[in-house]
C-alpha cells in the first residue's frame, strides 16, 4: 500500500514537471500613450526585436519571456518611451525575449541588442539600430539613420527617399538595396553588397571584405573606397562622364573604362592607376584604392 502511494506520488511529480516549467514562462502585453514625433528606446539580451511602425499616438510591447527573464519595464518620460528587458540580478543566463513593439510611425527608434535579431519596418524617423551577434533587418527612410553589427548579417532596404545613412559590420555581410543620398560604409571581413537609386556621396572602408556598388550618380557626385585585400567593384553610370583615381598596389584594374588606359605607378615596381578626367567639368568623381585587391569600374 505504502509503496503503491510512493509510485502515484512520483506519477504526480512528474506529469507536474510541464506544468511547472510552463507556468515558469510569462509574457508582456502592454500600452503607453506616446509623442508621435518622440523617441523610443529599447535594449534587450537575447531573442527578438521586431519594431513596426503604426498610426497610433501609442507605444504597444507584447510578447514571451522565458524563465530568465525577470521583467520587461516599459517607462515614458516627457516624449521618450524606453523599453528594458530585466534579467536577474547575478543572472548568467542570456534570457531569450522575444518583443514585438508598435510605435507612431514619425518616431525615432533606438535599439541595443546582444544576441537578439532586430527588425523594423514602417518607421519613418532617424534609426540607430545595433546587435553584437544578431541579424538586423530595417526599412528605413529617416535621416541620420546608423546601423551597426559586430558578428551579424544586415539587410536594409530604403525607400528611394534621399537621406544619411551609416552601416557597419564587423564579420557580418552587409546588403543594402534602394537607398538614395549619402551613404557610409565600414566592413572588416564581411562583404557588402550596395544597390542604391541615385547616389550623391559614398564612402566605403573595408580591410578583406568584397565591395559591390551599384549607384546612378548624381552630377556632383562623390564616391571614395579603400580596401587591403578585398574586391572593388563599381557600376555607377553617369550621363556626363566620370572623373576617377583608381589604383591598386598589386592588384588588376579593369571594367569598361579600363581598356588601354590603365598605367603602371612605377616602371620598375608594382602598381596600377587608372586616371581620367569627366566629359563635363564638375562631374562625379570617383576615388578608388586597394592594396592586394582587384578594382573592376564601369560607367554604364
Amino acid at each position: 500500500m505504502r509503496e503503491s502511494g510512493m509510485r502515484l506520488a512520483v506519477l504526480c511529480a512528474l506529469g507536474a514537471l510541464p506544468i511547472a516549467a510552463f507556468a515558469n514562462e510569462s509574457s508582456i502585453d502592454r500600452t503607453v500613450n506616446a509623442d508621435p514625433n518622440g523617441e523610443v528606446v529599447i535594449s534587450n539580451v537575447s531573442g527578438t526585436v521586431d519594431v513596426r511602425g503604426w498610426d497610433r499616438n501609442e507605444v504597444k510591447v507584447t510578447g514571451a519571456l522565458d524563465e530568465d527573464v525577470e521583467r520587461v519595464d516599459v517607462e515614458v518620460s516627457g516624449g521618450r518611451v524606453v523599453i528594458k528587458v530585466i534579467l536577474p540580478r547575478g543572472s548568467h543566463s542570456d534570457g531569450d525575449a522575444e518583443l514585438e513593439i508598435q510605435v507612431p510611425r514619425t518616431s525615432s527608434v533606438e535599439v541595443s541588442a546582444v544576441s537578439a535579431d532586430v527588425s523594423s519596418r514602417g518607421v519613418f524617423g532617424t534609426q540607430r539600430l545595433k546587435s553584437v551577434s544578431g541579424e538586423v533587418t530595417a526599412e528605413v527612410s529617416g535621416n541620420n539613420s546608423e546601423i551597426r553589427s559586430v558578428s551579424g548579417d544586415i539587410t536594409v532596404r530604403g525607400t528611394g527617399k534621399p537621406l544619411s545613412l551609416r552601416v557597419s559590420s564587423v564579420s557580418g555581410s552587409i546588403d543594402l538595396t534602394h537607398a538614395s543620398g549619402k551613404l557610409d560604409v565600414v566592413t572588416v571581413s564581411g562583404d557588402a553588397q550596395l544597390n542604391m537609386v541615385d547616389a550623391t556621396e559614398v564612402r566605403g572602408r573595408t580591410t578583406s571584405g568584397n565591395f559591390d556598388l551599384r549607384a546612378n550618380l548624381a552630377r556632383d557626385a562623390h564616391v571614395d573606397v579603400e580596401a587591403v585585400s578585398g574586391d572593388i567593384t563599381l557600376r555607377v553610370p553617369s550621363a556626363g562622364g566620370l572623373s576617377t583615381e583608381i589604383e591598386s598596389f598589386s592588384g588588376d584594374i579593369s571594367g569598361c573604362l579600363a581598356g588601354d588606359k590603365v598605367e603602371r605607378v612605377s616602371k620598375y615596381g608594382p602598381g596600377t592607376r587608372l586616371n581620367l578626367r569627366a566629359v563635363e567639368s564638375g562631374g562625379p568623381r570617383v576615388r578608388a584604392k586597394t592594396l592586394s585587391g582587384d578594382i573592376e569600374i564601369c560607367d554604364r
